[in-house]
């Protein structure tokens, strides 16, 4: 995992200071004639030192963060862009999205695989390799510039890394459990053989990093400012920034909120209140806008890295709808919901896909994920994405999945399930069932689906209309249920999301014929679900004695948010308790 160069690992080892807070007001940043000052003991903030960069570098490393500042705007670039794209149907779509029971997989070379709870090194293992080979590798690039050859100038572009850093880091979390964290950090070269830290140390310190960023960013104040180009999410907003960050540590609020309900609350309530608040319109989502869309659109008008969700489904059709996502379409109101017929096509021959041309005779028709009844490379069985490969380059609001389109990670609808949630918990103020209607009306309205359809779904939804109205009756885990259901379908096609949701809180009930017929593998139990990752080959080939034992080759091992398992020893469904 080296990346830095050596005379950087030298200047490492004359860094002798300790770390302080934020300390660009207390030094001179004059690139030209700098005199870096340690901050005095009053100054420190002993809760930040492990997430903090030493005050002073040697001037070694200094003339070298000088040479390579100016590639920063390119670099950050890179480090949004690959952060959630890099080879992502072998890192996600293979593995997360078939987890969190969005897609099933139509490809029977591939069932034995990931899809099946199979661990495969060239699938899941370039997960762990993109972040610790290059995105802390291009984190450290950002960071240690901006930090110490002019703090103040490029303030705000520093904590924007950092927060974007935090949002990687997560992810990996959920995905592994213990990851090496403390020794990246702060832009440090870590050994071969690096420290794990515990999953629950990882948040907190991320938690850390995005509160001391909002605290300290200082919108429209800083001479140096990403471009559009550059920062193709918010194009340069700071405030955005801001608002997403806070809405990210309240999604991390309730990922930990079964666990430990006391720090979920503090967090949350912290978020709620910081500057800028969360999220306010679908302006704020956090996305990456393919290479391929037309610069129009934020793009590059690039030949290559297409929306990978349209590739994945209707042009590789490796993957199909689940039966899953179909029956939540179908079966949760008295009134079909309005998203599936703009984001899937009907079954049809991909022959007339091609030239946009569907079976409207048809209904949609999802797969059972594991089921080996499919047909690699066709449609007419099982349910696509739809894109009109004719014109792939124009977004349509009825062919939804166009190779331009944006993916989203983290978007206003989310939020406003969070903040049902934090409601249901206790942690605000308000009312759950109307942030529990605006979580749907924003993924509606995202898709831009008129307000009268989505106005007659959500009247026909059963939670609302059956004797047992779980928001009636005051049911939490009954509300609980029903908010979790919709936001799996607001966040779709995020895996990410989705499989780490089920597993905290084990909704939406996703069927379990993988569990039983579709798992293939030698360390999940037949009948439970997958709860992680196992770590790349090459942690075990060069840095075994670091992982945690616990850890090593179960990918049935929760992690600490998962306080509890899906199906009993027996592969019964076990009933949740998410409000202990």
């Amino acid at each position: 995992m080296k990346f830095f160069l050596c005379v950087v690992v030298q200047a490492f080892i004359m860094s002798i200071f300790t770390a302080c807070t934020d300390s660009f007001d207390e030094i001179n940043t004059d690139p030209l004639n700098p005199e870096y000052v340690v901050s005095g003991p009053e100054d420190l903030d002993e809760g930040l030192a492990d997430i903090d960069l030493n005050a002073t570098v040697s001037e070694q490393e200094l003339e070298y963060l000088k040479t390579i500042i100016g590639n920063a705007p390119a670099t950050f670039k890179k480090f949004l862009y690959q952060g959630m794209y890099n080879d992502y149907q072998r890192t996600t779509n293979l593995s997360h999205d078939v987890y969190g029971g969005y897609f099933a997989c139509n490809n029977t070379a591939f069932l034995s695989s990931s899809p099946g709870y199979v661990y495969t090194e060239d699938y899941s293992g370039r997960r762990w390799d993109h972040f610790y080979k290059e995105r802390v590798k291009e984190y450290a690039q950002l960071i240690r510039p901006f930090y110490y050859v002019d703090r103040e100038k490029y303030k705000n572009a520093y904590y924007i890394s950092r927060i974007y850093m935090a949002f990687l880091t997560v992810q990996m979390v959920d995905t592994y459990g213990p990851i090496p964290f403390s020794e990246y950090v702060r832009g440090w070269e870590a050994p071969e053989k690096v420290h794990y830290d515990d999953a629950e140390k990882v948040y907190d310190m991320c938690f850390r990093i995005l509160a001391q960023a909002v605290e300290n960013m200082r919108p429209e104040e800083c001479e140096f400012k990403f471009t559009k180009t550059e920062d193709f999410v918010y194009g340069g907003d700071e405030r955005a920034w801001m608002r997403f960050a806070n809405t990210l540590r309240l999604r991390m609020a309730m990922r930990i909120s079964v666990a430990n309900p006391e720090w979920a609350k503090r967090e949350a309530l912290a978020a709620l209140s910081a500057p800028e608040g969360v999220m306010k319109g679908q302006e704020d989502n956090m996305v990456t806008i393919p290479d391929y869309a037309p610069v129009a659109l934020g793009g590059i008008d690039s030949g290559g890295d297409e929306n990978i969700f349209a590739l994945c489904s209707t042009n590789y059709r490796d993957c199909v709808m689940s039966k899953d996502i179909e029956s939540a379409y179908k079966n949760l109101a008295d009134f079909e919901d309005p998203r599936m017929e703009i984001l899937w096509y009907r079954p049809t021959p991909y022959a007339s896909l091609e030239n946009n041309i569907e079976d409207t005779s048809k209904d949609f028709n999802g797969c059972v994920i594991g089921s080996r009844d499919i047909i690699h490379k066709e449609s007419s069985k099982h349910s696509v994405l739809r894109c009109n490969q004719t014109a792939p380059k124009v977004l349509e609001d009825m062919n939804w999945f166009g190779f331009s389109r944006e993916s989203v990670w983290l978007g206003y609808a989310e939020c406003q399930f969070l903040l049902a949630e934090a409601v249901l918990r206790g942690w605000v103020e308000g009312d759950v069932l109307e942030y529990f209607k605006s979580g749907i009306k924003a993924s509606m309205d995202y898709y831009k689906i008129l307000p009268q359809k989505t106005n007659v779904y959500i009247m026909m939804l059963h939670c609302l209309q059956d004797e047992d109205n779980p928001f009636e009756k005051n049911d939490r885990e009954g509300m609980l249920e029903q908010i979790i259901t919709q936001k799996w379908l607001a966040v779709f096609p995020n895996g990410n999301e989705a499989w780490a949701e089920f597993r905290r809180t084990d909704y939406p009930r996703l069927m379990d014929f993988q569990t039983k017929s579709g798992n293939y593998s030698s360390d999940v139990p037949q009948g439970k679900f997958i709860k992680r990752i196992r770590y790349s080959n090459s942690e075990f080939e060069h840095n075994f004695d670091n992982i945690p034992v616990k850890y090593r080759d179960s990918q049935a091992q929760r992690i600490f948010w998962d306080v509890s398992d899906t199906n009993n020893d027996q592969g019964e469904r076990v009933k949740p308790n998410n409000f202990r």
